[in-house]
């Protein structure tokens, strides 16, 4: 008798710019896996209607408090897929004014074996972070969050010269009440310095580090990953996350994850957003080259605790400190 396969989707969140394209796409590598990127994310291929970025949404909502998230949870399973895509085919070019029309017919030019063989979705979006505890209690997703070193995400906003996105959390009760309690005295100086771009860099980055340490004690079942772990010991880490995941773990896969990791550094000074191929024992620690001195004093005296406390709460190999 074949064993059944878990069908439960499975969302990959968590701080930004922490390596969750990285980890979402090996995951999306499996045949079982239908890989959604970014669904939270207007500029997506294929978004759903959001408020804000980084929605908060309560976990007690129900499960239709987002639109279009069951029927891209549904995509999951073959038959749903096969309407879509008849469904798509009937519609003819306006098959796109219905996402999942649009993404059947998406997925079956682009990957039509996946398209036959994937039993669950993947959503990998850091924008869903606040969104995650909904995703697991209403629609009993498996959720994997990942963390990085503040001057990681730091450095990396400032390469890609994206401004810091504190106004959209804090213009979120949700967010403010649970999840910036000892916040207080960070935030008021934000608004009264609102030039002050490295100051509010790190106040967001201490939003989604606290956000993390709360989550981890409410939700010890997630899978906690840090960047740094994952650029480390990329084998060990994808192993470990494919076993929990009750996804199987081939040598075709664990063939990706090493040409994934040790392809040329990119140039620091040539930062792309998505850069899949690296060499991630090197990229752990790019941003020591892309920060002046001053501002990683600045960094490491306003965040060095809490990333003590976060880096912890990371999964490592047995007898590895996450470093």
């Amino acid at each position: 008798m074949t064993e059944a396969r878990c069908t439960r989707p499975i969302v990959v969140t968590g701080c930004p710019r922490s390596g969750t394209t990285w980890v979402g796409s090996t995951v999306g590598a499996s045949p079982d896996v239908l890989y959604l990127y970014e669904p939270f994310n207007d500029e997506a291929p294929h978004p759903i209607d959001v408020p804000e970025r980084y929605l908060y949404v309560d976990p007690e909502a129900p499960a239709d408090a987002v639109p279009d998230v069951a029927e891209l949870v549904a995509m999951g399973r073959t038959r749903r897929r096969v309407r879509a895509a008849a469904r798509a085919a009937r519609l003819g070019t306006g098959f796109r004014a219905e996402l999942p029309a649009h993404l059947a017919a998406r997925e079956v030019s682009k990957a039509p074996r996946r398209f036959v063989s994937a039993r669950r979705t993947l959503f990998k979006d850091p924008l869903a972070f606040f969104a995650a505890e909904w995703l697991e209690q209403q629609h009993d997703a498996m959720v994997v969050m990942m963390v990085r070193h503040p001057a990681g995400m730091i450095s990396s906003y400032i390469k890609l010269g994206w401004s810091c996105e504190v106004d959209s959390l804090l213009r979120q009760p949700g967010i403010v009440e649970r999840f910036t309690g000892s916040l207080g005295d960070e935030i008021d100086r934000y608004r009264d310095q609102p030039d002050d771009r490295l100051g509010g860099l790190i106040l967001q980055w201490k939003i989604f580090a606290h956000a993390a340490l709360i989550l981890r004690d409410e939700h010890p079942q997630w899978r906690y990953m840090s960047h740094e772990n994952v650029c480390d010991e990329p084998e060990v880490q994808f192993e470990g996350l494919f076993a929990q995941l009750e996804l199987p773990w081939t040598e075709r896969l664990r063939a990706k994850v090493v040409a994934d990791s040790t392809a040329s550094q990119v140039d620091p000074a040539q930062h792309r957003q998505h850069a899949l191929q690296r060499d991630s024992r090197a990229l752990s620690g790019a941003w020591r080259e892309r920060l002046s001195d001053e501002d990683r004093a600045r960094i490491e005296a306003e965040t060095g605790p809490l990333w003590d406390s976060l880096r912890s709460l990371a999964w490592s190999a047995p007898d590895r400190v996450a470093s």
